[in-house]
């Protein structure tokens, strides 16, 4: 009897084991499973998400470089001269005397010197040697409101030039700069000139180099004044002091007008753009998403938002200023837009850097795609609904550092082909068929 019962309970098992291998009760059909997640790719024109476009000009002054600026006739219209103040003379200087030894000498006399020019070789716009031309200023004049007419213009002083473009000045000399042949330029100096720069307390004080040069523009890194000292101590030695630039600035014309319907960044002084965005709640499309969803429109939760960036189409802006060397973007969120043009800005949404765009891109290369990605300002947008359908931002475009160059980057506007658009790249699961 305990034979037969074995043989019964294991015939049991074999018949329950095929069962199973027909059905499993605890294996789900594939069909209900949840399917992948949809990766998608969207576009949004200018009209469905930004509008009230503005172009501001004014932020920051050329002497805020510490460069100058020399042009001629450059692209036709450019022209620009450098100014500079040097800073008071040495008093003293340690020199060795005629037995040898080294000591402290206060009287110094200056005979002669010259006024030496760094040019950047890589920020020039040349074809080959260029005349400059070096003159002293006659008007009293103001580094940080001078203008190609205007010497001073302060609250309570306009003081225009007696001619426009720092003039007149009383000519010292001129010189020819090859860039094949090194970074520097340099005009002699006689006694009767180095003498009158030693007065501090005269504000027509400084030098206006000019480019005699047509069609050329170029960038002045720093200019340097070397005195030639003979020291009362040792009068058979001539000894060569060197004296910085106490300021410099530059003064420019024609100064570039707003674009008609464009964006505008850099400059000096700087260019900002300003825009509203409003980032849809719902999207209706493309047809790709609305498939995988079960329809549209869907709505956009901030953390199916993996990236959003404004994409802009690079512009070949006016030749006399373009770029010659990378532009930094930013973009930062207008706190208060009815305070322009001086409405405090939020951080950067773009890093330390920005977003840098090489020169080519407004020129040779221009219509090329430069995205500048504001996902964590698009994902903020998304969640700060409080109850209000598609809230408004405003976003200002502009340099990373205001001034930088007399060079601005331009992009195509809103209003065909090449206008700005929104790419948005989203993560979504797809819809499930229910038994």
């Amino acid at each position: 009897m305990h034979r037969t019962l074995v043989i019964s309970l294991f015939g049991l098992i074999s018949v329950g084991m095929a069962a199973c291998q027909e059905e499993s009760p605890t294996t789900l059909d594939a069909d209900l499973l949840p399917k992948e997640p949809i990766t998608i790719e969207i576009e949004l024109p200018w009209e469905d998400f930004a509008s009230d476009l503005e172009v501001f000009g004014g932020y920051g002054a050329p002497w805020e470089l510490g460069t100058g600026v020399v042009a001629n006739a450059f692209a036709g219209i450019l022209d620009a001269r450098t100014l500079v103040r040097f800073a008071a003379y040495p008093s003293v200087h340690q020199v060795r005397d005629t037995t040898g030894t080294t000591r402290p000498d206060s009287s110094l006399t200056f005979v002669g010197g010259r006024v030496v020019a760094f040019l950047d070789t890589i920020a020039s716009i040349t074809s080959g040697p260029v005349t400059l031309g070096l003159g002293a200023i006659q008007t009293r004049w103001d580094k940080r409101t001078v203008t190609w007419v205007a010497a001073v213009d302060t609250l309570n002083d306009l003081t225009p030039w007696p001619q426009p473009g720092a003039g007149p000045v009383n000519s010292i000399g001129t010189t020819v700069w090859d860039p094949a042949e090194g970074d520097s330029a340099w005009f002699e100096l006689d006694s009767v000139q180095v003498e009158a720069w030693a007065d501090t307390a005269d504000a027509s004080r400084g030098a206006r180099i000019e480019l005699l040069t047509e069609n050329t523009r170029l960038q002045v890194s720093r200019v340097v004044l070397r005195l030639d000292t003979r020291p009362s101590s040792n009068p058979d030695t001539l000894v060569v002091l060197s004296v910085q630039r106490d300021e410099i600035s530059f003064v420019y014309d024609p100064f570039p007008e707003p674009p008609a319907n464009g964006i505008r960044i850099g400059g000096v002084p700087a260019w900002r753009t300003v825009l509203n965005v409003k980032i849809p709640t719902h999207l209706d499309g493309p047809a790709e998403l609305c498939v995988a969803v079960g329809g549209c429109p869907m709505e956009l939760e901030p953390l199916q938002l993996n990236y959003a960036a404004i994409t802009l189409k690079s512009a070949r802006g006016e030749q006399a200023f373009q770029p010659t060397d990378s532009v930094g973007l930013d973009v930062r969120q207008v706190l208060r837009r009815d305070a322009l043009p001086k409405a405090p800005l939020g951080e950067s949404l773009t890093g330390l850097l920005g977003q840098r765009v090489g020169p080519d891109a407004f020129g040779v290369h221009a219509g090329t795609d430069i995205e500048i990605p504001i996902t964590a300002f698009v994902r903020n947008l998304l969640r700060d609904q409080d109850g209000v359908a598609n809230p408004t931002k405003t976003l200002a475009l502009l340099s990373v550092f205001e001034p930088i160059s007399i060079a601005y980057a331009s992009f195509h506007g809103p209003g065909d082909e090449n206008g700005p658009v929104l790419r948005l790249i989203v993560t979504v699961g797809r819809a499930m068929e229910l038994p």
